[in-house]
């Protein structure tokens, strides 16, 4: 059934020198697509509105409140927070300067380009895909989870240029990355260790050469006890 879209349109005025240029920020209350020639200030997304976007400009930052999706597949954006019980999918060709989850938020990137992730307590970051050109961030308690699935994972703790180390591996397509961790102890202020916070998870293929493996193993075991079972009789 197709459903009503709400929007609340805010005018703003941004003075460029003696000139002045029209924008807009936009609400989603329900489902709402953002696309090529669109062009906002900022954007919030609220209820559980299902916003997708595949194209235009976000100039200031993209909230995602309450139970919202937000599926991201093109377009730039300056900077997209994830909270409350939200998600966020990132995939396809889409460019973000930086992106926050924080209080229960949930992203899944699959693909395209972040500058930057931060992520706090009670947040998930789910990582498939796509490359983060400055750092990842993790500050908080066991309630904050990073997963990054892929293979091939080395993390070298004097590399990378936020003090944190970095993360290498491939994805599961096959495509390599790196990822520079942050780390933070200066004095008086909180402890930031990403890697603490980081599970690695072996894409599907890796597990099943694992569990093949150990069956390789066991069976070798097996036979080399029969042998000496057989050579004790004799």
């Amino acid at each position: 059934m197709f459903r009503k879209k709400i929007l609340t349109i805010l005018t703003a005025v941004i003075l460029l020198g003696a000139s002045e240029a029209w924008a807009t920020s936009i609400a989603f209350y329900e489902d709402g697509v953002i696309q090529e020639g669109d062009e906002y200030v900022s954007v919030g997304v609220f209820n559980d509105a299902t916003v997708d976007m595949s194209g235009g400009i976000v100039t200031s930052q993209l909230t995602a409140y309450d139970s919202s999706l937000v599926n991201i597949s093109g377009g730039s954006l300056e900077a997209i927070i994830s909270t409350d019980t939200s998600t966020v999918n990132l995939s396809g060709a889409m460019q973000i300067g930086g992106l926050g989850v924080r209080s229960s938020g949930t992203v899944d990137m699959f693909g395209g380009n972040v500058g930057l992730i931060e992520a706090w307590n009670y947040s998930t970051v789910n990582l498939h895909g796509g490359t983060i050109s400055n750092y990842l961030l993790a500050y908080g308690d066991d309630s904050l989870t990073v997963n990054i699935y892929g293979y091939g994972f080395d993390y070298d703790l004097l590399a990378g240029n936020y003090r944190g180390g970095q993360l290498t591996g491939f994805w599961v397509d096959d495509t390599p990355f790196n990822i520079d961790l942050y780390y933070d102890d200066t004095p008086g202020g909180p402890i930031i260790d990403t890697y603490s916070h980081i599970t690695l998870i072996p894409e599907p293929t890796t597990i099943l050469l694992l569990s093949l493996g150990c069956l390789l193993l066991r069976s070798c075991l097996n036979n080399q006890n029969i042998y000496k079972v057989e050579r004790g009789k004799l």
